[in-house]
């Protein structure tokens, strides 16, 4: 009995050794069957094994899913990480797939190094970025140069793993990269910034008037919304054919291509497209020659043509010291800054064009009569500086007449040119020469001084040179100089008293035998005798019924009916017959008759208004002239109010034109009596402009709503490239400005061609219909007579 009890007993030790087994982790562990053991022990070891083998099932599978989730989760990891393993020492003990990739070194290179010497360049924030051991998780972006020279951005996160006694065993980086997502906020920040650029520049692109401070300000942005140290900037200016070379940035001063801007005029040089886009030192840059290029160290630029409605007027370069691939946002950058800049030199050129155009004859070139005004009156006001004396010499070429109606206008205008061109061979620096239309010039000489003698040798001069023979077509042709000349102060203290003596003293010599010259003095009367018998004929002129009004048809160039008619003031002499409007209007400006004259012409039209209303005549906008001596008149917007509507009639029929003599006599009262006008309805205009007695001041302060182009510009609009340059840009600006443009003197079918193609309004010429008396023009209107747009040539 005592010996089975102690077999038993040695049984259950095993039992509990096989738990203990158990119990230190070997599931895996199996009790062992005895065949001597008692049937209880063998029953329960075979429980035991049972227990023991459903415990390791159901371990086993745990461990399992949990071993997969655990390399789904490393997997997953490594696709979007970069991660190593560093040691307490900073030293690589691992790393994957991607961070092998990622640093572009090999995997056995890697193990042979510690983090911080992986790449050329490390930094957080704007500080170095160094490896320091810490036992707290580190996380932080931190930015890398590689072995290419291209940075890269991580977020990077450092794990430190413990020991059993707290101390760092090793760590783990993980690091993601997120360089798209930076550099897509540097994009955003650059975008930003070239935003606010751009607009600045636009603000000051629309008020600068000075081009090459507006070059130097688009260069200068140019390079600072490129973050590049270099740009530069060539204009061409088509108006005075020149070359504006503008400050460069950051290329000390050196010169462009010599000789470069004769190539763009004849448009080689931007031949080849508008942008260069250059990363190799072997581009070849157009704007900047080849040892600049060499001496600033440019390995790269980009050049954008500035041109404007297919008209180059430049190019704009940026240029960098390095490798330097532009992208597409940064071409737009410059493109845009470009079109800004072509906008505004347009700008600029069409305002040159027009301050030239208003101060300066456009068939010889010379100053015209409204700049000699003016200069004259400012030399003369001058409150410091003021010369010893000023002469003004009138010029007025004998036999011109002869010339313009024997051998015809374009021989006459010939003349004039070559004639403009020896007066400007006379003068020195102290002197202006002038065409004041027609066939007189003015020369106005300024004195330190007053030296007569020398007055004398310039006149003698003046007469002798006119007195040569010009070359005309192959055949000499010979006219001579009458020449006037008074001085400031012996001959008057006001511009307009010196200007007329001056004239009467030309007026003098052309009577006294004509190719010579004559001082003025307060004798001189002959020369107006003839005028005094014309102002008295004018006189009476008014109540002996002697005034007729004939109509010339504005023509409409939508549609080429009538659209308007202009009344012109004529005078039947019942003895001299038609007398020149060119011969008794001034003297009815200069006596105030043009008072009433003027005044008889506003009833007169509005008569015959309404008699076509009461007719049942299809109603046109009728033009009258008005002269600044009217102006002059008090209550003038009273008196035509009260006129329209003692008759009744619709106001928007009624339209002024201004004289040219408005441009040169207190205009700042005048405005404020057209303003009154306007407020009636009745419409005003701008008659001749551009023959140097409009102003482009004019066009913004007075309340207009249409302007004329004078026939000088509309005669060799076919043939003259700067006339129909002239009338493009007139068009261009009057319609900027909200005003409807109407040619002169059309005469020909190629003048109207170009005028619909350039967008004028209206014509008035002799294409149509020279200037006929009341009745034929209702029975055009009647009869619906029109102009045959449709049968314009291409």
């Amino acid at each position: 009995m005592g010996f089975m009890i102690k077999r038993s007993l040695a049984h259950l030790g095993k039992l509990h050794s096989y738990e203990a087994e158990i119990a230190s982790g070997a599931v895996a562990a199996e009790a062992m069957l005895v065949a001597d053991a008692p049937m209880e022990i063998q029953e329960a070891i075979k429980a035991v094994n049972r227990t023991a083998a459903s415990m390791r099932n159901h371990f086993g599978l745990r461990i399992d899913s949990l071993m997969n989730t655990l390399v789904q989760h490393k997997n997953a990891l490594d696709e979007v990480s970069i991660v190593c393993e560093v040691s307490a020492s900073g030293r690589i003990t691992y790393v994957n797939e991607r961070f092998v990739k990622s640093s572009q070194h090999s995997r056995a290179e890697l193990l042979e190094l510690k983090i911080d010497e992986v790449w050329t360049g490390m930094s957080s924030a704007s500080e170095p970025w160094r490896w320091v051991p810490e036992n707290e998780v580190w996380n932080g972006e931190v930015r890398l140069s590689g072995r290419t020279g291209k940075d890269a951005w991580h977020r990077r996160t450092i794990i430190p793993i413990l020991d059993d006694m707290g101390g760092v065993e090793k760590y783990i980086c993980i690091d993601i990269d997120i360089t798209v997502r930076k550099e897509f906020e540097v994009a955003i920040l650059d975008n930003s910034r070239r935003q606010n650029l751009i607009a600045l520049f636009g603000q000051q692109a629309l008020t600068e008037e000075n081009v090459s401070a507006l070059g130097e300000l688009a260069a200068l942005t140019a390079a600072q919304g490129l973050t590049l140290s270099k740009a530069a900037l060539l204009v061409v200016d088509r108006v005075s054919h020149g070359v504006i070379l503008n400050p460069e940035v950051g290329l000390n001063h050196v010169e462009v291509r010599s000789g470069y801007h004769n190539d763009f005029l004849n448009g080689t040089a931007s031949s080849t497209g508008c942008a260069i886009n250059s990363d190799t030192p072997d581009n070849r840059y157009t704007l900047l020659p080849g040892e600049t290029v060499e001496a600033c160290g440019i390995r790269s630029g980009l050049e954008i043509e500035i041109s404007c409605r297919d008209v180059f007027k430049g190019v704009l370069g940026v240029y960098a010291s390095t490798d330097y691939s532009f992208t597409r946002e940064e071409v737009s950058y410059l493109q845009t800054l470009a079109n800004l800049l072509a906008a505004a030199l347009e700008r600029y050129d069409a305002k040159k064009k027009l301050i030239y155009l208003a101060e300066n004859d456009s068939l010889t070139h010379l100053p015209n009569r409204w700049f000699l005004s003016n200069y004259l009156r400012e030399i003369i006001s001058r409150k410091t500086s003021v010369p010893d004396a000023v002469s003004v010499i009138f010029i007025d070429l004998d036999r011109f007449k002869a010339v313009n109606d024997t051998l015809g206008h374009s021989v006459g205008d010939q003349l004039l040119i070559q004639a403009g061109r020896r007066l400007k061979d006379c003068i020195d620096e102290n002197s202006v020469v002038a065409r004041l239309g027609g066939d007189e010039f003015s020369i106005v000489v300024t004195h330190h001084v007053y030296s007569e003698s020398l007055i004398k040798a310039l006149a003698n001069h003046v007469v002798e040179a006119l007195g040569k023979p010009f070359n005309l077509g192959g055949q000499d042709v010979f006219v001579s100089a009458s020449v006037g000349i008074a001085n400031y102060p012996f001959d008057g203290r006001d511009t307009g008293v010196i200007l007329k003596n001056a004239d009467t003293a030309m007026y003098h010599a052309k009577k006294s035998g004509r190719n010579n010259y004559k001082f003025y003095n307060a004798t001189m009367n002959e020369s107006l005798v003839r005028r005094l018998q014309t102002e008295t004929l004018l006189r009476g002129a008014l109540d002996r019924d002697e005034f007729i009004l004939h109509f010339q048809p504005k023509v409409s160039l939508t549609d080429g009916r009538i659209s308007g008619l202009e009344a012109l003031l004529r005078w039947n002499h019942p003895e001299q017959g038609m007398v020149s409007p060119a011969e008794f209007i001034p003297i009815l400006e200069d006596t105030g008759l043009i008072i009433p004259v003027g005044e008889w012409v506003i009833r007169n039209v509005c008569e015959t208004i309404k008699s076509w209303e009461e007719n049942n005549v299809r109603q046109v906008p009728i033009a009258i002239n008005l002269s600044v001596r009217q102006l002059q008149v008090k209550g003038l917007a009273e008196t035509i109010k009260h006129i329209v509507e003692g008759y009744g009639i619709n106001p928007a029929l009624l339209e002024f034109e201004l004289t040219e003599s408005m441009l040169m006599i207190d205009p700042e009262s005048a405005v404020n009596i057209l303003r009154d006008i306007k407020s009636y309805g009745i419409s005003l205009s701008v008659d001749d402009f551009g023959t140097g007695y409009s102003s482009l001041a004019y066009l913004k302060r007075f309340p207009l709503d249409a302007l004329k182009i004078d026939r000088a510009f509309i005669k060799d609009i076919t043939s003259n490239h700067e006339d129909a340059a002239i009338t493009r840009a007139v068009i261009v600006l009057a319609h900027e400005l909200g005003l409807k443009v109407i040619a002169e003197g059309v005469e020909t079918v190629d003048q109207l061609a170009l005028l619909v193609t350039y967008g004028c309004d209206q014509m008035q010429g002799y294409l149509f219909s020279k200037p006929v008396i009341i009745e034929e023009c209702a029975s055009m209107i009647k009869s619906s007579r029109s102009l045959k747009l449709l049968d314009i040539p291409a």
